[in-house]
């Protein structure tokens, strides 16, 4: 054995297998085993009918006795196993981190012995750097358009016009009022029918060539738009097909741009004039440019470390960090009230073609992080309390959230605290990359 540790009463015995893995003897003490047996117990025991004994009632002696103790075994284990090997591996330290699914094998369960296991999985690669200092890098030029402040200005006009019902003719830019049912085949098809919609002309947010059938219409015209949705159109079912649409524009309004002055400038800002709303937009570009060119600059610094970089990594990792992905993925698509299984509905797809599209992004992911730690590690950066209550601060001022509230949110969630420090100690290794990187002359 490489290492024995006692963790929590438990004895482990960790050894370090060919191909980079890791295999733990994990004995759970009989006290300790007992209490995941009474769990299992309590979660099953109305279930037994046994005579003399209202039902559930019967003590777990008897119903082991009647029934074997193998109908309690099951559960108990799923129980015991997952803390008592998140357990070891804390105690045996970074060497023996997981972070993908282990193989369990149950060793032994007997009564009165405790449960006896083994949990076998990849550790991380071994990273090779390769040059991560001074590396020559070129840098983007931090400019701006020359008419980007007049651009942004004409955006504000576009985002405070005052709407304006009108009798006349639809132009680009105006909004209708429509309801609308689309028809393929005569066919009403799902999600063809909308009623009191807003759209705006020459928005390009319905299908190509929609919008443009309906400039020229006035309130209470019926107008028939004929369209043909794109050959990549998300519903697999639409995909290519002739629709027809009964539109009715019910009403129509234009929009009214405010006069660039400086009574303008104080309704959208808090400037007084209008030279200082144009003053502060263009600070804000100047610094926009000059955070994206350092973002790109550390963003090559990665790229190029990553690049001289040599690892292998496990599939185990990939296939763990794509269902990581695939998890997120749903849980964006809930937030936006579509469960994944509507989803993949609407778009004709397989859960195994989103999962597969999620491999080479966890490749590169796990990639980043590997080389980035092996950086962090090596140049001895680490993540303090100060580090950690500096990030707190700062989230508070982000989020308008108060202080001790965030840190409770933290403090109070092991998971979210080391997902925390994890993040900075990564976006400190990229600075120290940036830093020692040298700025290639154009």
């Amino acid at each position: 054995m490489d290492r024995a540790v006692c963790a929590g009463g438990m004895k482990v015995n960790a050894e370090k297998l060919e191909g980079n893995k890791a295999k733990l003897t994990i004995e759970v003490p009989p006290e300790t085993f007992e209490v995941s047996m009474d769990k299992s117990f309590r979660k099953v025991a109305n279930r037994f009918n046994i005579h003399g004994f209202r039902k559930g009632k019967a003590p777990r002696h008897i119903v082991e006795r009647m029934y074997g103790r193998e109908v309690l075994l099951e559960d108990a284990i799923n129980d015991a196993v997952p803390p008592a090997f998140s357990q070891a591996v804390g105690e045996l330290g970074r060497l023996y981190e997981c972070i993908v699914y282990p193989q369990y094998d149950i060793v032994s369960s007997e009564k009165g012995e405790g449960l006896v296991f083994t949990a076998v999985y990849d550790l991380k690669p071994e990273v090779k750097l390769g040059a991560y200092k001074g590396m020559e890098l070129e840098r983007l030029k931090e400019t701006i358009e020359e008419d980007a402040v007049e651009k942004e200005l004409a955006a504000m006009r576009e985002r405070f016009a005052r709407l304006e019902i009108t009798e006349e003719a639809a132009v680009s830019g105006d909004i209708c009022t429509i309801d609308y049912l689309g028809k393929i085949d005569d066919v009403p098809f799902e999600g063809g029918e909308g009623v009191d919609h807003p759209l705006e002309l020459g928005s390009n947010t319905f299908i190509p060539g929609f919008e443009e059938q309906l400039i020229g219409a006035k309130a209470g015209d019926e107008v028939e738009v004929k369209v043909v949705f794109p050959e990549d159109y998300p519903a697999e079912g639409l995909m290519g097909k002739d629709a027809v649409f009964a539109v009715k524009v019910k009403e129509v309004k234009q929009k009214i741009l405010s006069e660039m002055n400086d009574e303008f400038a104080k309704d959208v800002s808090e400037f007084e004039t209008l030279e200082e709303l144009k003053k502060d937009l263009e600070e804000r570009f100047r610094k926009a440019a000059k955070d994206n060119a350092q973002a790109d600059f550390e963003t090559k610094a990665v790229e190029k470390a990553i690049e001289e970089a040599e690892m292998e990594i496990p599939e185990s990792m990939v296939e763990f960090r794509q269902d990581q992905l695939l998890d997120n993925f749903a849980g964006q698509m809930q937030r936006q009230g579509l469960s994944i299984d509507q989803y993949l509905e609407y778009t004709g797809q397989k859960i195994e073609d989103i999962r597969e599209n999620f491999k080479e992004r966890a490749s590169k992911e796990l990639m980043r992080e590997f080389v980035l730690e092996a950086v962090a590690e090596l140049e001895g950066i680490e993540i303090n309390e100060g580090d950690v209550e500096a990030e707190y601060q700062k989230l508070a001022e982000q989020t308008g959230m108060p202080l001790e509230d965030i840190a409770k949110l933290y403090t109070g969630n092991p998971v979210m605290l080391e997902s925390l420090r994890f993040g900075m100690l990564i976006n400190q290794t990229i600075k120290l990359l940036a830093e020692q990187a040298i700025i290639k002359e154009s």
